[in-house]
């Protein structure tokens, strides 16, 4: 196990779950202002250590690791300005099953949910969910990813310096740490990952029927239409595609062109890719601003789809050389990318795009229900008319006109996948009831004499008037 993830005792997995469940009551009754209060205090502790973050973000994926944090701030401050409005009671319409009665729902903690990280953006990830999950009451353990240690100890020094280690348990290790967890009962799981493991939590989660939030990414389409601004958008898919060196969830993984613009399209796309991070002609291995794969292991596995491809008849229009040891992928361009590649269905992560012509956006959206939905799905097109047909005639977790990977910055949108790319959502008030309960509840009259009629046994003919009443349709 590395030096930096050590792993709590296995025994203390238990101990751990027992105190924060006994605060469970307590946190359920914390104030909006209790609650923004400890967001604030959240955010005030990745301010102070952001020198130390951005280090750790330099030393494992070659990347400021402060650039992660710029979401953090805006997505505090949207929490604490609606907190107290979104815990109120929510009214629900008035139908004529209440025949008056009161109606609405109270929104309630889930209890102890367990969140476990991934390592492309390790505190931003760590931390953006548990946002939602503190401001909707609840006790949190937390597990960062191994694989990004240096960022999972800087996760645990802001917890504590926050002050907020009390109801949010940082347990750092491996995959037999996060198996171990999973055997306990949660209220809720979060994970976010691949599906490979997301099935894992699923399974776990029913032997408790733990609530489940999965965000897995996909294989996410960019369309490029006949009548699409070029420069724009090459610009926009060349600098999404290589942040954090590809190693983002809502990465445009491949190219949907229309063949009258393929051509032109790809060459700008070439242009644009060497202008941002080729500049001085010296080697993209030589520029700072394109990050590296998080190790070695990540770094083969994206070789071998290259060489996969390549090996069956795929074109390389662009990049293909491999480091390893540097953990660099150059960035990639691949044509005459054919179903039978293990690139076509599985999700690159990394600096490389396939490129794949059609004529017809109905071709377009054929070649695109091939795979299972993808986390995002972008459309490129100066037209209304076609923008909104692919919004209509696809599938995917979120989507995007005109630019990429965008929608996970709203925070008055909920994000998450569909199916495969993910079950539920996070971020503004879809978070907060993502990792809340909504319970309905139903009041009658305070004073029986004033409330709605009711019939008791033996019914007097007049129930079954009602009763007729009721099942007659309206005309």
């Amino acid at each position: 196990m590395n030096q930096y993830a050590p792993v709590v005792e296995a025994n203390a997995y238990q101990d751990v779950f027992d105190r924060l469940n006994a605060l469970t009551p307590a946190l359920a009754r914390t104030t909006a202002a209790e609650r923004a209060a400890k967001l604030r205090a959240l955010y005030q502790a990745v301010y102070d250590l952001r020198a130390e973050i951005g280090q750790a973000g330099l030393d494992e994926l070659g990347m400021d690791g402060k650039l992660h944090l710029i979401p953090l701030k805006g997505e505090i401050d949207f929490f604490c300005e609606r907190l107290e409005s979104w815990m109120g009671n929510e009214a629900v319409e008035d139908v004529p099953a209440l025949q008056g009665r009161k109606a609405y729902v109270h929104w309630e903690p889930k209890g102890v949910v367990l969140h476990l990280s991934t390592w492309n953006s390790p505190v931003l990830i760590s931390l953006s969910p548990l946002i939602s999950m503190i401001a909707a009451g609840n006790a949190v353990v937390l597990k960062p990813s191994e694989v990004a240690p240096l960022s999972a100890e800087m996760v645990r020094q802001v917890i504590e310096k926050a002050g907020l280690a009390n109801e949010v348990a940082v347990i750092t290790g491996g995959p037999e740490v996060a198996g171990a967890l999973l055997k306990l009962p949660f209220n809720h799981i979060c994970y976010v990952g691949n599906n490979r493991v997301g099935r894992l939590v699923m399974e776990a989660a029913a032997q408790h029927f733990a609530g489940v939030t999965l965000e897995m990414g996909g294989k996410n389409p960019a369309v490029i239409e006949r009548d699409v601004d070029i420069e724009d958008a090459a610009s926009k898919i060349a600098f999404v595609r290589h942040l954090i060196a590809g190693q983002v969830c809502l990465c445009p993984d491949y190219l949907m062109v229309h063949e009258s613009v393929k051509d032109a399209y790809v060459d700008t796309l070439k242009a644009k890719i060497n202008a941002f991070y080729n500049p001085a002609g010296e080697g993209f291995q030589a520029s700072a601003d394109l990050p590296r794969i998080i190790n070695e292991r990540h770094t083969l596995r994206i070789k071998a789809l290259i060489d996969d491809a390549v090996g069956k008849g795929a074109r390389v229009l662009m990049g293909g050389e491999v480091d390893p040891a540097a953990r660099f992928v150059s960035p990639t361009i691949l044509d005459n990318v054919t179903e039978d590649m293990e690139i076509f269905q599985e999700e690159v992560f990394g600096p490389v795009l396939t490129v794949h012509g059609f004529s017809t956006r109905e071709e377009a959206a054929r070649e695109i229900a091939k795979r299972p939905k993808p986390l995002g799905l972008y459309v490129f097109t100066q037209d209304r008319e076609t923008a909104d047909w692919y919004i209509e005639n696809t599938r995917s977790g979120t989507a995007a006109v005109n630019n990429a990977a965008i929608q996970a910055n709203i925070a008055t949108l909920p994000f998450g996948g569909s199916n495969h790319s993910g079950i539920g959502r996070l971020g503004g008030k879809a978070g907060f009831q993502e990792f809340s309960n909504g319970r309905a509840v139903v009041e009658d009259a305070l004073d029986p004499s004033q409330g709605a009629m009711m019939f008791y046994p033996p019914f007097p003919p007049e129930a079954a008037m009602f009763i007729e009443h009721l099942l007659t349709p309206d005309t």
